[in-house]
């Protein structure tokens, strides 16, 4: 990194800025020469405008698709020449949609290993023309040899240097690639260096454990840039990392943290531009000043190529004679997010391109394989217990279940844990589809089960209930605030992916409580309270089993089950097998959430008792720490008092939130007990559905 800079911008640091204003005019010096970087990130298998779970194209502000960015690509090498235009992609192209799906773990993946069949998304990015793309973490989630497939069938490199091979110690991934270009009559020389969150350690465990180390970003990038540097006029970092919030003074690289660009780009001199990506937001232009003094510039380009970003470059010669970007004060970098939205036409070149597999895709996903005798939808899954999930956590339990019979945890209780991926996932009356299947199931996760005790459990629930914000006691539950709470490690929200409904027990979640204490009246479904030393077996995804999420007890629990079967498959499996989906087979509303007090029952002495007696309390004075009696004794079943019913604040499904303090009611044991021993009031649980009843 050479640069120029006015003494104006030593001290810019403009923090996470969300839309684009250009710093400068970009108009050429005259003896300087103009570069423009494009970049995309986190396409996620998005080629087309469509939505093949819709079977429809996307409208409006949601139009994507590498189509779209084709057409700019091309636009912008005719207004200002091919040598001109560098375009980078920043990771996450091979998962995300039904077509990437089919071509990496479906009929398709097979031609793709083989070398038959070219990887669609190599097929767009070469037709495109990318020159250096970067790994992301969702390139592992089929494995080293679809990765290594995919990067033979791309024309560009792919970059990764903090991807160690463990064998050899060495770059598993190209570290660095340098680019020529004759630009006005200059050569001019740009270094990418490629680097990748190193969750991929935990996310992907199952393919990476013992194979490959993922080395801290900041302590990689420090290592590499000044190799780069030395070959290069422009440094390029293509970082599939997003902003952080951890602060240089306290940044430890053995955290190997996840989201770190801001620490990059402040911690290692020499970088001039950063492209950042994976935490899925639009940040096109965010400016930080680094140790050495220099300017680095940060973009974000639109996740899922609903976006891209355009980065302008004046580089101009230094004392030496050596290229350097301009920072002067009106010849700064110019950043231009360009929308997939403004973009009218598709590249032809890509829609032909990909017409086979785009076709094959369609055809796939609209194969039926159920009947659903009901619609049922995903919506309210968040925070309420539906059907649609408990069909998740059926067929995960059913099949854990069948595995362990003839173990030593055939007699053990199965309970499953499914996420509400999708907020639009919906099975409609009548036909069910492949892409309604995945539309709910839209990761491609593998199903383990883990033994795990009671107390584990319960910590578990007690982790997942902090995705709820706290309400005062009795307060509503307003749907459009009351998820996705702000924690200290996820400052933007615990996302919808990390919250999880547990089958298979009974349990409350109490959001009038702190974090760490809302989970109440946990029992088995015969109504037997949980005990620490209860023994379960959980049937549990992959990702959340390797730690994704970051659930305690989980991924080091020992592993029972794990066959590597894809979820998604058994779900598709199981309706076809039975050709009919039918809720009465599955559905078990076995929690809520509340914001009233649990109810205490009032004692009943074992036999008569006088005021003032020792072990009874004065006439009128309740026990200490007990309510106040509500209801004077009488010789017919009087209910006890219930929770005021707390409405749901707005919503198709506003209503009173369940009342999920204990059910009870009082029986008179006969004329003669209630005279002896007065009331005796039994406490009964809530019944469990047809389908659990004894």
């Amino acid at each position: 990194m050479r640069t120029l800079r006015a003494a104006s911008l030593l001290a810019v640091v403009a923090l996470g800025a969300a839309t684009a204003a250009p710093l400068a005019s970009a108009a050429p010096l005259d003896d300087g020469v103009e570069l423009t970087l494009v970049s995309t990130t986190d396409t996620h298998g998005h080629v087309y405008n469509w939505d093949y779970f819709a079977n429809a194209p996307y409208e409006g502000e949601d139009t994507l698709g590498l189509t779209r960015v084709a057409t700019e690509v091309d636009r912008l090498r005719a207004e200002k020449g091919d040598d001109s235009v560098l375009v980078f992609d920043n990771g996450d192209a091979i998962q995300g949609t039904p077509l990437t799906y089919y071509y990496g773990l479906g009929d398709g993946a097979a031609g793709v290993l083989s070398g038959e069949t070219t990887h669609p998304m190599a097929t767009a990015f070469n037709t495109i023309g990318y020159d250096a793309q970067v790994v992301g973490n969702h390139e592992f989630n089929y494995g080293l040899d679809m990765l290594s497939a995919y990067e033979g069938d791309l024309n560009a490199p792919l970059l990764g240097a903090n991807v160690v091979d463990v064998a050899t110690g060495e770059p598993y991934q190209k570290p660095y690639t340098v680019i020529e270009r004759e630009i006005d009559g200059e050569t001019v020389r740009v270094g990418v260096l490629g680097l990748v969150t190193p969750g991929v350690r935990v996310w992907d465990k199952q393919y990476v454990d013992g194979v490959l180390e993922f080395r801290d970003m900041v302590e990689t990038a420090k290592e590499w840039v000044p190799k780069v540097e030395a070959e290069a006029d422009v440094v390029v970092v293509l970082a599939h990392t997003g902003q952080g919030t951890v602060p240089d003074a306290e940044y430890d690289p053995a955290d190997l943290n996840e989201d770190v660009v801001n620490n990059i780009a402040t911690q290692v001199p020499g970088i001039d531009v950063v492209v950042a990506g994976h935490s899925h937001q639009d940040v096109p232009e965010t400016l930080y000043t680094n140790v050495a003094g220099e300017q680095v510039l940060v973009t974000q380009p639109y996740f899922w190529a609903q976006g891209l970003t355009e980065v302008t470059l004046n580089l101009v010669k230094d004392a030496a004679g050596d290229l350097q970007v301009d920072w002067t004060e009106g010849s700064a970098p110019v950043v231009t997010p360009v929308y997939a939205r403004d973009i009218a036409e598709e590249s032809t070149a890509v829609v032909d391109a990909l017409a086979e597999p785009h076709a094959t895709t369609i055809e796939y996903v609209n194969t039926p394989v159920a009947e659903s005798l009901e619609e049922l939808s995903a919506e309210t899954s968040r925070y309420e217990d539906t059907p649609i999930i408990d069909f998740i956590n059926n067929v995960q339990a059913e099949t854990v279940d069948a595995a362990l019979e003839g173990t030593e945890w055939a007699d053990v209780p199965v309970i499953s844990q499914a996420s509400p991926f999708s907020r639009t996932a919906v099975f409609p009356k009548g036909q069910v589809t492949i892409r309604d299947i995945a539309g709910l199931y839209i990761y491609e996760n593998t199903l383990r089960g883990v033994e795990m005790t009671g107390a584990e459990v319960r910590d578990y629930l007690e982790y997942s209930a902090r995705y709820f914000n706290q309400v005062a006691p009795g307060a509503p539950f307003d749907p459009a605030t009351g998820t996705n709470a702000i924690t200290a490690d996820r400052p933007t929200g615990i996302p919808d992916y990390n919250y999880d409904a547990v089958s298979g027990l009974d349990y409350v979640i109490d959001i009038s409580q702190p974090a760490g204490s809302r989970i109440r009246d946990l029992t088995q479904l015969d109504g037997t309270p949980v005990a620490d030393d209860d023994r379960f077996v959980m049937a549990v995804n992959n990702y959340r089993q390797s730690g994704g999420g970051a659930y305690p007890a989980v991924a080091a629990a020992p592993l029972v089950y794990d066959e590597r079967l894809e979820i998604r498959q058994l779900l598709i499996d199981w309706a076809s097998a039975r050709g009919v989906i039918d809720q009465a087979d599955f559905f078990d509303e076995n929690w809520s959430l509340t914001s009233v007090a649990a109810e205490v029952p009032a004692e009943v002495p074992a036999e008569p008792g006088t005021p003032g007696q020792p072990g009874m309390p004065e006439s009128g004075t309740p026990e200490p720490g007990q309510p106040e009696p509500t209801e004077q004794p009488t010789a017919t079943p009087v209910p006890l008092p219930s929770a005021t019913p707390v409405p749901v604040a707005g919503g198709s499904h506003s209503g009173p939130l369940a009342n999920t303090g204990v059910d009870a009611a009082s029986y008179a044991g006969g004329a003669a007990l209630l005279l002896l021993a007065g009331i005796a009031l039994t406490v009964l649980r809530r019944r469990r559905s047809a389908s659990h009843s004894e």
